[in-house]
């Protein structure tokens, strides 16, 4: 495999491109940003790294594809992913299917019962913003062990990294995808694996791991 220093502008574009769409994604339907996925423009990036990345399953861009096809309407679309997205990660009365926060994962939790905020992989996420100079905007009520945080921290060890040529950052990106995200993101892929009425989230959620998977077998 290439690494991760010497893949090309294009393919550099491509990953830090799906990084961000994912984080959005996580963060929740947002109705401004639902065109974009009725018309599937945001899997462009994915589309560009299919020839280097491993989906699995193979055809979920495909299925992605398919799901969006089934709406004529922006409205449709969003509200369609807004309730799977409450039910699945925020509240439903049978239990949060699968917290977004990497601490309700700690030690093989069951993340529908008592699920702790601000565990571990919570204080450690502090200690590498602190590390690296960042701050979380006072507005943010989220723990910064948020899937779509530590999307962004994964973004910037990128991006910097790249950008500074600084192989250190670039080490760092390859641990954290592989070390710290990839085991309790995969966990959560678990979780919803066997979602039906909304195949999306399960769906975006694979296409996340196999781009995790393949940073965290990257060299640097």
């Amino acid at each position: 495999m290439k690494p991760l220093f010497t893949i090309d502008e294009q393919q550099r574009a491509g990953l830090l491109a799906a990084i961000e769409i994912l984080s959005r994604i996580f963060w929740g339907p947002d109705s401004e940003n639902s065109p974009e996925i009725l018309q599937g423009y945001y899997l462009k990036s994915f589309e560009l790294l299919e020839r280097h990345i491993d989906y699995q399953p193979p055809t979920i861009l495909a299925e992605l594809k398919a799901i969006s096809a089934r709406f004529s309407d922006k409205n449709a679309i969003y509200q369609y992913l807004e309730q799977a997205y409450v039910r699945l990660f925020i509240n439903s009365r049978e239990g949060i299917a699968a917290p977004l926060y990497a601490s309700a994962y700690a030690d093989g939790r069951d993340s529908s019962k008592n699920a702790p905020l601000m565990g571990p992989p919570a204080v450690m996420m502090n200690k590498l913003f602190e590390s690296k100079g960042l701050t979380l905007a006072g507005t943010m009520h989220e723990p910064p062990d948020h899937l779509s945080i530590e999307l962004e921290y994964l973004y910037f060890l990128l991006e910097r990294g790249w950008s500074a040529a600084d192989r250190s950052l670039l080490a760092e990106a390859v641990s954290f995808a592989g070390e710290i995200m990839l085991p309790w993101v995969t966990l959560l892929q678990d979780r919803i694996a066997n979602e039906k009425e909304c195949r999306f989230y399960p769906l975006i959620t694979s296409l996340l791991v196999s781009i995790l998977c393949y940073l965290a077998q990257t060299e640097h």
